[in-house]
């Protein structure tokens, strides 16, 4: 665990004192330029790390033996991970550097998001790692790929520009394919919910709770195979309610705070992104499969939340910027420590290359 307390203090600790008074574009950068390098090793020389760490050890293997036209044939419907597999493979990569490669595309993605869009970079930052994005992307290593294109989609969404924003979900579907389900975040997450669509989706979210089973069933044959295949394996059981406690404390905060994001459409955004992934946080305790869809909609806590910090409530603020500042950061910790305490996606504790040796073959 020492490794990761050392880079949240580290980075959090040089993020605060160097942008404290100078918070030039050249200081972000340098500043982002080393967080990106120390995460990105950190993430790529891990050993056994991650549920999937052996599984997607065995796919790059397998995958450098297939022919273009046999993964094509066979992965149709996601083939570009497997693709890049290849031609990793065919250029003599070992599987830690294809790690890195990964990586290195995952952190920069991650990096110039924060760069062009957070009133506070080091807390984005801080975030990043107690969040558990980090965490996401040492195991979910497809679904990271494709929450970077969410990324990378971001501006277009912002700008209504439906044209780039639909190429990139469907680039980013084609390494996984759960992006294409939240497509209809463009039209939903700058809404404005009134009350009476509030009580509409209420009414709706527990109907589909508590029929969710049967609906399932009616649009099981609509969906691609691999997710009906879930069913009665273990990605099918159920996570406790304590898990969606951080879900909706998140949902919370940026509604108690929403008054202090100025920009209209911002604040729709922020807003309803919180409480999408609230709601598909809360179905996590039918089916924890069903957290990789949260992914999406959480990725904009890392501009929502220094957004909040920054920016001056009109009228009397009832707390100081100092104060909210302490409380996200608590936040984010208490986030990271009830996921290290619960294993969060098996990256804890962190196992490098170098201590190979002393555990799983």
């Amino acid at each position: 665990m020492a490794v990761y307390y050392f880079a949240i203090f580290m980075l959090t600790g040089i993020g605060y004192i160097s942008m404290k008074k100078d918070a030039n574009r050249r200081t972000v950068s340098l500043y982002l330029a080393g967080s990106f390098l120390l995460l990105v090793c950190l993430a790529s020389f891990r050993y056994a790390i991650g549920f999937d760490y052996f599984s997607y050890r065995s796919i790059y293997g397998w995958a450098g033996e297939w022919s273009f036209s046999l993964i094509l044939r066979v992965y149709w419907m996601e083939p570009l991970f497997f693709l890049l597999c290849k031609i990793c493979s065919l250029a003599g990569l070992s599987y830690p550097m294809f790690l890195v490669i990964i990586n290195v595309f995952l952190m920069a993605c991650a990096m110039q998001f924060i760069y062009r869009y957070s009133r506070i970079p080091w807390v984005s930052v801080y975030l990043y790692i107690c969040l558990q994005f980090l965490a996401y992307n040492m195991n979910l290593m497809r679904q990271s790929i494709a929450t970077a294109f969410f990324i990378l989609a971001f501006p277009f969404l912002k700008k209504r520009k439906i044209l780039p924003f639909t190429a990139l979900i469907l680039v980013g579907g084609l390494f996984h394919n759960s992006l294409l389900f939240v497509f209809p975040l463009y039209f939903l997450l700058p809404m404005k919910l009134d009350r009476k669509t509030l009580t509409w989706l209420a009414a709706l979210t527990a109907m589909a709770y508590l029929f969710f089973e049967p609906l399932f069933c009616l649009v099981k044959p609509l969906l691609p195979i691999k997710y009906g295949n879930y069913q009665g394996t273990y990605f099918w059981n159920a996570n406790g309610f304590r898990y969606v406690i951080f879900p909706f404390l998140y949902c919370l905060l940026i509604y108690l705070f929403r008054k202090r994001i100025q920009d209209p459409s911002l604040r729709n955004l922020f807003l309803n992104s919180a409480l999408a992934q609230a709601v598909i946080s809360l179905f996590i305790t039918k089916h924890f499969i069903l957290e990789r869809f949260a992914v999406y909609p959480f990725v904009f806590s890392l501009i929502a939340i220094p957004e909040i910090i920054i920016s001056k409530c009109d009228g009397k603020p009832i707390l100081t910027y100092r104060r909210i500042l302490i409380l996200f950061l608590l936040f984010g910790m208490a986030y990271f420590l009830f996921a290290a305490a619960n294993g969060f996606h098996n990256v804890y504790p962190y196992v490098s290359i170098l201590e190979k040796s002393r555990t799983m073959p």
